[in-house]
């Protein structure tokens, strides 16, 4: 039970750290992260990109999507369907509609297999060796669950890491995580872009 409480304290203290942020910071750590995606391996390598519509101070996409869009790939973006979250195909920003929780969401049909492509997450804290928290609902970690083969990278601020946060058995870990400073978990060389 004490864990919950955690979470939950974590989850208040971030979201209001994150609407704090100087608008300016936002967008400069924005760019930082996009430039560290769009220059990842996987990023450059897969045809499908599964993203986010930020919302509430998260880490913006919307370079991402651009930058994906330009070269020829496709973008599959979130739609809350109950208690389940499905991806549908957006080839522009005019695709998106208001949906639950006020977030845009796609308003095609075309929905995504989850057969392969790379995962860009969003969450509301992480720790260095991976383990996220999200905003309760699950929807990240029943969706990577029946998709293992999708390769997920979370993004966030350098403020929404800590050392180490609560986690249950049953959360997915993405496999890489980028801030504006680094990339966790730091076991590769070539992975260290810490500033």
């Amino acid at each position: 039970m004490r864990n919950l409480e955690t979470k939950k304290e974590i989850r208040h203290k971030i979201i209001r750290l994150r609407k704090e942020m100087d608008p300016l910071a936002w967008q400069e750590a924005t760019k930082e992260i996009t430039e560290k995606i769009i220059r990842h391996p996987r990023f450059l390598e897969e045809t499908d990109i599964y993203c986010y519509v930020n919302y509430n101070g998260e880490v913006g996409t919307e370079l991402l999507m651009e930058e994906a869009w330009k070269l020829g790939k496709h973008v599959w973006l979130p739609k809350v369907e109950g208690s389940e979250m499905e991806f549908y195909l957006v080839e522009s920003r005019q695709e998106l509609e208001p949906g639950v929780y006020g977030i845009l969401e796609p308003a095609g049909e075309q929905k995504a297999d989850g057969k392969e492509g790379l995962m860009i997450m969003p969450g509301v804290a992480f720790d260095k060796d991976g383990h996220r928290i999200g905003y309760g609902g699950g929807f990240y970690d029943k969706y990577l669950e029946k998709h293992p083969e999708l390769y997920a990278i979370a993004v966030a601020f350098e403020l929404q890491m800590y050392p180490e946060i609560p986690w249950e058995e049953y959360d997915i870990r993405p496999q890489k995580i980028v801030t504006e400073e680094c990339i966790y978990p730091l076991e590769e060389m070539e992975d260290n872009f810490c500033l």
